[in-house]
């Protein structure tokens, strides 16, 4: 599903107002392009969490991004901590050059588990901890290496511009009308509309159900795990 494209019938804007008034053949202005483009925005950083959670093993990534969430940055000889790339939510793996310039895996620790030794120390760090969006390798590194520190991430959603038109979401294109649901459930919120806020919410749910169930079976290679199954309120109970 296409953001804003001249044929109707494959977008976004016109699915909410169909979702809205029953009626997408004419752009209802009721519901600006500016607002539609931030709450469908808001509906998108609502979904990713389930994208992640749903296949730990492929890590979801916004397939309207260019690059693949790996960055590397300097490792500066004395330097304690190091500062997560803009936009990265969640930090999978840090691997950092030995003195001989290979990568080793760091293994990671909350601070409170490492002794003030530790804290103190310098050399070839194996472990590291977090604190907000910065990284601490332990030791810290008394030697320096270009490109030393490799970091393995996920990030957030590629974001609508208004002016988009044939962008369209970058996940399993059979889940995109979460968007246009979640965007026309923020604009029936704001407007009073209980009825069709509740018929909103649960189609909400049902997707992200069905987004769970989907992303959960996209590795059959791996084995297995259990899950506890989510079950979400219905609205209006």
């Amino acid at each position: 599903m296409k953001f804003n494209p001249t044929n109707k019938s494959d977008s976004i804007v016109a699915q909410i107002d169909f979702l809205l008034w029953g009626d997408s053949t004419t752009f209802n202005t009721a519901y600006s392009l500016i607002d539609r483009t931030r709450n469908t925005n808001l509906s998108y950083d609502e979904i990713v969490p389930f994208l992640f959670r749903a296949d730990p093993n492929l890590m979801w990534d916004d397939t309207n991004n260019a690059d693949f969430p790996l960055a590397t940055i300097d490792l500066v000889a004395n330097r304690s901590h190091y500062t997560f790339p803009d936009g990265s939510l969640v930090i999978n793996r840090i691997r950092i050059k030995d003195q001989n310039g290979e990568y080793k895996t760091l293994t990671p620790k909350l601070r409170r588990e490492l002794s003030d030794e530790e804290l103190k120390a310098t050399g070839e760090p194996d472990k590291y901890y977090k604190i907000d969006n910065a990284i601490f390798p332990v030791p810290v590194p008394s030697y320096g290496a270009t490109a030393g520190v490799e970091l393995e991430f996920q990030r957030g959603a590629n974001h609508f511009a208004s002016t988009d038109t044939d962008k369209s979401p970058g996940f399993a294109s059979q889940f995109h009308e979460f968007l246009p649901v979640g965007a026309a459930y923020r604009y029936a919120i704001a407007n009073g509309l209980k009825e069709k806020a509740a018929f909103l919410m649960n189609e909400m749910n049902r997707i992200k159900t069905g987004i769970l169930e989907h992303y959960q079976r996209r590795s059959p290679d791996e084995r297995p795990k259990f899950r506890l199954k989510r079950t979400y309120p219905q609205a209006g109970l």
